[in-house]
């Protein structure tokens, strides 16, 4: 069975989860997450936050940022994105 989730960043960057690793979608692959900017958004983590900060998590702002969508849309936004 796959299972993955597929997001939508900041209405334009395209995301997914498979088997609890997060992927960006980036000049026509799927690429690891190295600096975790889908994690970072689901639980609202604000990098410009100081070191310590009780703010740092949270910011429902940040996770405003991100929506997650169905793999019909996602493949919706690589063909877009394809076009360009």
């Amino acid at each position: 069975m796959n299972q993955e989730t597929y997001y939508l960043i900041n209405g334009y960057r395209l995301g997914k989860c498979k088997e609890g690793e997060y992927y960006l979608y980036n000049n026509g692959k799927w690429v690891y997450d190295k600096d975790q900017e889908i994690f970072g958004r689901l639980y609202g983590y604000d990098p410009f936050e100081p070191p310590g900060s009780p703010y740092a998590w949270g910011s429902t702002s940040v996770i405003d940022e991100i929506e997650e969508i169905s793999e019909e849309e996602a493949e919706k936004q690589i063909r877009k994105d394809f076009e360009k």
